[in-house]
């Protein structure tokens, strides 16, 4: 379906290491029609983070709402709603909510990397 209303969407917790209070919905992607990325949204609760990793692919990101850090190489930014960032591939980066509201962000990928 090519339109996914807010209120239907479905976040489920993800369960990794290196992760805490983090879920994820898997938006718009090869099943909407969209064969080349995926589209997902990532929600952070306070004191939460994803994993410090990196990959051969890029995230082209899209706050919701809320604040929170994005940690790429030695540098961390400060993100809030309606920020942008891009995640070059292989390169460390983490996501995480120092702040006692819910951050929530769009994450674009290429499909290789909609885990």
């Amino acid at each position: 379906m090519p339109v996914v209303k807010y209120s239907d969407m479905q976040l489920a917790e993800i369960s990794m290491a290196g992760v805490s209070k983090a879920s994820k919905a898997n938006v718009i992607g090869g099943a909407e029609g969209w064969k080349d990325h995926t589209l997902r949204v990532f929600r952070l609760e306070p004191g939460g983070f994803t994993p410090r990793h990196q990959h051969d692919w890029e995230h082209i990101n899209h706050v919701v709402k809320g604040r929170g850090r994005l940690r790429i190489g030695d540098q961390v930014h400060e993100l809030s709603e309606k920020d942008f960032a891009f995640v070059p591939p292989n390169t460390e980066h983490q996501f995480e909510n120092p702040y006692n509201e819910e951050f929530e962000f769009i994450c674009i990928v290429p499909n290789k990397g909609a885990y």
